[in-house]
């Protein structure tokens, strides 16, 4: 697909890139909460990926895919500063005349490079070229993410009844006071600035989620309930805040190629982490 932004989307990204065209950016790929900028350097549209917030662990992550540092090249990451990396994008063929960018959550779009620069993504730090002597080690493992289709939970039928045990021998009140603050806590993570945001930590933050954090760790076997389903991946950043156990908390480094399963494919490993361990 390709298409004109309609006027509540250019009002929409004029917010978010002011130096933004919005009468020239096209929009190619609909709202999607399932993957985001750096899934889609890397041809991924069913996982949300993030390396990490440094540089380093850019060019870490990008040099599985046979992409190295250079003074130019297909894919720019952008950041604050090398250690507060914020965005990738895309060129070349199959991404239109110009760069290519999923923005967070919201639209995947066309765009020139230098009309993103601003307080949302920052600047270009840096670039990135295909060098064909280098091996591409996670091609196929893209190739097999491609074809994966999320299950509508992480739960077999004895571990859902297992974990419903769980959550009604918690207090009654706790129960209600943690789905008030989830869902409240929930709106917030693609609202305003963060609708555009690829980084899964920037979520950890406000009132909202600081009521949860207060709420302790009694609500575990609530929050692990929240993470069986897909679509509430965030929910890892609460679930690694008052999980007090290193065991079962559950890190993807940029070189390690489960970083390929993306948010949601660590979101199931702390699920089966935390029955094994029951």
């Amino acid at each position: 697909m390709a298409r004109a932004m309609t006027a509540a989307e250019k009002q929409r990204f004029k917010g978010y890139f002011p130096s933004l065209d919005v009468n020239r950016a096209v929009v190619t790929g609909e709202m999607s909460p399932v993957y985001n900028c750096i899934s889609w350097t890397v041809g991924v549209t069913n996982r949300w990926i993030w390396p990490g917030n440094t540089l380093a662990q850019f060019d870490i992550f990008y040099r599985g895919f046979g992409l190295h540092r250079s003074g130019n090249g297909e894919v720019a990451a952008w950041g604050h500063s090398t250690s507060n990396m914020t965005h990738g994008c895309i060129s070349g063929p199959g991404h239109g005349p110009r760069w290519e960018s999923k923005c967070g959550g919201d639209l995947r779009i066309q765009h020139a490079l230098g009309e993103l620069t601003g307080a949302s993504y920052g600047r270009v730090v840096a670039f990135y070229t295909r060098q064909r002597s280098l091996l591409a080690l996670n091609e196929a493992i893209v190739e097999e993410a491609v074809k994966d289709k999320e299950p509508k939970s992480y739960l077999s039928a004895q571990q859902k009844k297992s974990l419903g045990a769980e959550r009604d021998a918690v207090d009654p009140d706790l129960r209600r006071a943690f789905e008030d603050a989830f869902g409240a806590w929930r709106q917030t993570w693609f609202s305003g600035g963060l609708a555009i945001n690829s980084n899964p930590h920037s979520r950890a933050v406000g009132k909202e989620y600081d009521a949860l954090i207060a709420l302790g760790p009694e609500i575990m076997p609530l929050v692990v309930e929240k993470l069986a389903d897909p679509e509430n991946f965030f929910a890892l950043q609460l679930y690694d805040a008052i999980q007090p156990d290193e065991k079962l908390v559950v890190h993807f480094e940029a070189d390690d190629e489960r970083i390929l399963e993306g948010e949601q494919g660590r979101a199931r490993r702390v699920v089966s982490a935390w029955f094994a361990n029951r």
